[in-house]
């Protein structure tokens, strides 16, 4: 376990590169936010189509060699990206790097494939936290990196994030593989509509539409939290990676160390539950923010810092608590598929979040994306008393 969460971490360190960067790098070349989260959307919606593609392919032919693979597709990509001078090899480049992140319900089957049920939320926490530790030292490493060389802004974060990915290949040679992690053939039978289908009329689908919900709504911060620095508080690459890296450090502190007592405290659909409430409240003050109707406004940096930690412990807390539970409602041998298809489904919200994203933001600034996402986190709300608690769940109070 230790070996698998040190990959994750070291994965992420090289993808938290990217987010100082990424953004700025299309809206300085001229084009407009709608085109930035385009491309975004265009990362996410490769991730939708590999995460449940990724996760059945490992039911059927083992974890460790899709976790692999991906890994190894995803260095390619990455630095072809940072070699890339013009929009349609970005999102070409973009494309094929999200179908090879979309390992990351692999990843959570190979947590759960190893541990009890009771603890998966605890180890869902820690893959969190690895993935924290990479945005806290990847945005810093993007953001100092970025005036490196005489390339585009873009190039050293990228091929940072090629040679992260591909040290993370080499570290799953060190993986044992999955105890059945291969299984009968007859697991990849079904095509993806039947496994969607199966998933829509079983108790994993409110989970998939809430995990589709908490996407969609965050994707509005992913999208527009670069610009809102810029605009606000005139940031620049630098500047935007350490506050990058104060979010991997709100993370780490929830998804390692709160995030196991608060599921016992409460269990997993009322932590969901309240990191949505969280996360809604936070969003409603990033608006308020931006049009100026916080109090304190001589303090732009305390009021960023406080909104962009609601922000974080909200995403941070809902997170792992619904790959938990819906980990101990899918059977063993379909587990990868499921998560992948639940991802897959966050996915499709990260999508559609993120292309409604930049037309939001040119309609008149980041208000409107943070206004939106926070009615999302409403709805989102609304679905949880529709999921179906696992069998060994306790409520307290």
């Amino acid at each position: 376990m230790p070996v698998l969460l040190f990959i994750v971490g070291i994965n992420f360190v090289g993808v938290g590169a990217l987010i100082p960067v990424l953004p700025l790098t299309v809206i300085e070349s001229g084009y407009p936010a709608s085109v930035m989260t385009l491309l975004l959307a265009s990362y996410a919606f490769a991730m939708f189509i590999g995460n449940p593609v990724l996760g059945r392919l490992s039911d059927h032919f083992g974890r460790r060699l899709m976790l692999f693979g991906s890994l190894a597709v995803g260095a390619a990509a990455h630095a072809w990206f940072a070699f890339s001078d013009d929009i349609v090899t970005m999102f070409v480049a973009r494309i094929v790097a999200g179908f090879a992140a979309g390992n990351t319900g692999v990843i959570q089957a190979m947590i759960a494939d190893r541990t009890a049920p009771e603890k998966r939320a605890q180890y869902m926490g820690f893959l969190g936290a690895a993935i924290g530790i990479g945005f806290v030292a990847g945005p810093a490493l993007g953001g100092l990196l970025s005036e490196v060389g005489n390339g585009p802004v873009h190039q050293a974060p990228f091929l940072l994030a090629a040679g992260f990915s591909f040290l993370a290949l080499l570290m799953t040679i060190r993986l044992k593989a999955p105890e059945g992690g291969r299984l009968p053939s007859h697991s990849a039978e079904s095509g993806i509509y039947q496994r969607v289908r199966a998933l829509l009329v079983s108790p994993l689908a409110p989970y998939a539409l809430v995990s589709l919900a908490l996407n969609l709504s965050f994707a509005q911060v992913e999208a527009s939290f670069v610009l809102v620095l810029r605009d606000y508080l005139d940031y620049g690459p630098r500047e935007t990676g350490w506050l990058f890296a104060y979010v991997g450090v709100c993370i780490i502190l929830v998804q390692a160390f709160l995030i196991r007592r608060i599921v016992e405290r409460f269990g997993e659909v009322s932590t969901v539950r309240t990191g949505g409430i969280v996360l809604m409240l936070a969003q409603v003050l990033t608006a308020l923010l931006v049009l100026g109707m916080l109090p304190a406004s001589g303090s732009p940096l305390v009021q960023t810092l406080l909104v962009t930690t609601g922000i974080c412990f909200g995403y941070a807390i809902a997170t792992p608590a619904i790959s938990s539970a819906a980990s101990r409602l899918a059977g063993a041998g379909t587990m990868g598929g499921a998560l992948g298809m639940i991802q897959g489904f966050g996915s499709l919200g990260q999508v559609v979040g993120l292309v409604l994203a930049g037309p939001l933001y040119d309609l008149g600034g980041s208000q409107y994306p943070f206004g939106f996402g926070a009615a999302v986190t409403l709805v989102m709300l609304a679905l949880v008393p529709s999921l179906t608690r696992p069998a060994t769940e306790e409520e307290a109070g």
